[in-house]
């Protein structure tokens, strides 16, 4: 397991991943809310540098304002477990 921080820290264990990345292991990024999927795109972009490999990616809400199309252009699979048209139909 890795967390990774928005920006780098000056304080604690310093970087921007905390845990230990393992070259050429397989990653499952886990997201609470994704928008246009900016973010994860970013983290993506990070953990690959390492030498990670990611290819799905799980968020608990899916706002659908672009995060599924952000994905799937650098080849990573997409898996809301709830829209958020479906939280507003109720």
């Amino acid at each position: 397991m890795v967390i990774i921080r928005k920006e780098t820290k000056d304080y604690g264990t310093k970087g921007q991943i905390i845990g230990e990345p393992v070259q050429g292991k397989s990653i499952l990024l886990v997201e609470d809310v994704t928008t246009t999927g900016g973010s994860v795109l970013n983290a993506i972009k990070i953990l690959r540098t390492e030498g990670l490999i990611v290819q799905n990616v799980i968020t608990v809400v899916d706002r659908e304002e672009g995060a599924y199309e952000t994905l799937s252009e650098v080849g990573v699979k997409f898996v809301p477990l709830v829209r958020i048209g479906e939280l507003l139909k109720n």
